[in-house]
């Protein structure tokens, strides 16, 4: 059977507990540390709960919300619609982008626009400027804030920033009126150089082409400060960026139109000569000389050689003169007027000597050697194709290193040819013995003088064989090193090659 626990309250609602156990708790001792304590946590929450007042929703969502969120909803609050519309667009635009790229692209490990919180205050920063600007229709302040953004942008390294401020400040221009087209001018030169940047050369030409029509009508009124700190003008600098472009667009084309080609170098030299700047005027002439000697037009790009050269003899640019010698004696080469090749070659290895530009030297004399070669002058065609061999060989080029040496034993043939087939033709003693020597240890002697004809015994001429042999011991011996100094500065450049190459 289960024992029942008496009740703890009687039939009144009193307790049964015998009275000492009452008041036990009413008799423990409290601990006064503790209390003082507890009592100074409670205050100390009480003068906190004082302190922080009560937040508005504004507070909360701006705690809530993102940056991008918050900022958008402080311009529309403020009445910038349009402002809010573009800065959003930006974003978005940024973000479509990343997508499209997909993972693997180097966007997706881009700090998005979104999350630069500096950039996105100075975007509604300038951009609600232009808005106010706008609104009273001041255009030129709409532009001087655009052109504030996309130089910002210039410093920051966004270029799709500054495409996109430059592009809006050219649409600005076309509203000013005051001025008498610079802002319109400058906003094309600035588009237009975007686009080049952007491989867009045709497009950019437009607006550079925009640029000078603008620029021409004011010619000494407008100026511009360069980046090197000089003061140009526009339609000076407008030539200058054609010239360039024109230029671009011509290498662009190549040997694919070659008719179109040979048309922007044209356009490219006239710019130049009408920007007045002439080194600018001498090289565009060079590469229109070299372009009308490649088609075959020799006497056209004599023409505009001869005038590269005359720009850098009175701008005293040694280097562009010895380059002006070297394209010009080609094309007289090319014409078949030795003489003349021959003069300003001349010319082009005193100018690379001065200079001390080996690699200059190195084809100057290999130009020249094949010249001399070519008109039987070959005592002058070995002399200059062994100074090309020892210039290649000093600067360890291989390639010019082989090809000159071939040019130079191709000379030593040359101008042994004739000597040789007279010895054969003579066949006395003295001659057979050089041939033989010849044969045997590639001794020349075929420079000496031809004996008068005499007749020899066959012991005479081993014994006189042997003489030739000891005299010339030390020449057959230095021409042993020096091929084998040939062969180590060989090894020793294929040997360079195969570690660049690894």
């Amino acid at each position: 059977m289960t024992t029942l626990l008496p009740p703890i309250n009687n039939k009144n609602g009193r307790s049964n507990l015998p009275s000492y156990a009452k008041n036990v708790q009413e008799d423990r001792p409290r601990k006064n540390g503790s209390s003082r304590r507890d009592k100074e946590i409670t205050e100390e929450h009480q003068h906190l709960q004082e302190l922080q007042r009560n937040l508005t929703k504004m507070e909360i969502d701006n705690y809530r919300n993102s940056y991008k969120h918050t900022l958008c909803l402080e311009m529309l609050r403020e009445g910038y619609h349009l402002s809010f519309r573009e800065l959003f667009n930006l974003v978005r635009q940024q973000l479509e982008e990343r997508e499209a790229a997909g993972p693997e692209s180097f966007m997706w490990i881009q700090t998005m626009l979104v999350n630069e919180h500096e950039k996105l205050d100075t975007i509604r920063f300038f951009l609600t400027q232009a808005e106010n600007a706008q609104r009273a229709g001041v255009y030129e302040d709409v532009y001087q804030s655009r052109y504030e953004l996309a130089c910002y942008f210039q410093k920051t390294g966004d270029k799709w920033l500054v495409d996109h401020f430059f592009a809006t400040c050219l649409d600005t221009a076309n509203l000013v009126v005051s001025d008498g087209g610079k802002m319109k001018a400058e906003a094309h030169l600035h588009v237009g150089m975007a686009l080049e940047q952007n491989d867009k050369n045709l497009q950019a030409a437009e607006h550079f082409e925009a640029y000078y029509k603008l620029s021409k009508e004011h010619k000494d009124e407008w100026l511009i400060q360069t980046e090197e700190g000089l003061c140009l003008s526009f339609f000076a600098d407008a030539c200058i960026n054609l010239c360039r472009i024109y230029t671009t667009i011509s290498d662009r084309l190549g040997s694919e139109d070659m008719e179109k080609s040979l048309g922007y170098l044209v356009m490219a030299f006239d710019k130049a000569k009408e920007s007045e700047e002439t080194r600018l005027e001498g090289e565009a002439a060079y590469r229109l000389g070299l372009e009308y000697h490649k088609y075959g037009n020799v006497d056209t790009a004599l023409v505009h050689l001869h005038n590269f050269y005359d720009a850098c003899k009175r701008a005293d640019d040694k280097e562009g003169m010895g380059r002006a010698c070297d394209a010009i004696a080609k094309a007289y080469a090319k014409e078949g007027r030795k003489e003349e090749s021959i003069e300003y070659l001349l010319q082009f290895v005193q100018t690379a000597e001065e200079r001390g530009m080996e690699a200059e030297q190195c084809r100057a004399y290999h130009n020249l050697g094949e010249i001399y070669n070519s008109v039987g002058k070959y005592k002058e065609a070995r002399e200059y194709f062994n100074r090309a061999y020892n210039t290649s060989r000093a600067m360890s080029d291989t390639a010019a290193l082989q090809m000159n040496r071939v040019q130079l034993g191709i000379a030593e043939a040359h101008g042994m040819l004739e000597m040789y087939s007279t010895h054969v033709v003579q066949g006395d003693r003295t001659c057979l013995l050089r041939i033989a020597e010849w044969k045997s240890v590639r001794n020349n002697q075929f420079y000496k003088p031809l004996p008068v004809l005499a007749d020899a015994a066959p012991q005479d001429i081993a014994s006189s064989l042997n003489e030739e042999e000891s005299r010339d011991g030390e020449e057959v011996e230095e021409a042993h090193n020096a091929e084998e100094e040939d062969t180590v500065i060989n090894e020793q450049a294929t040997s360079h090659e195969v570690e660049e190459t690894g």
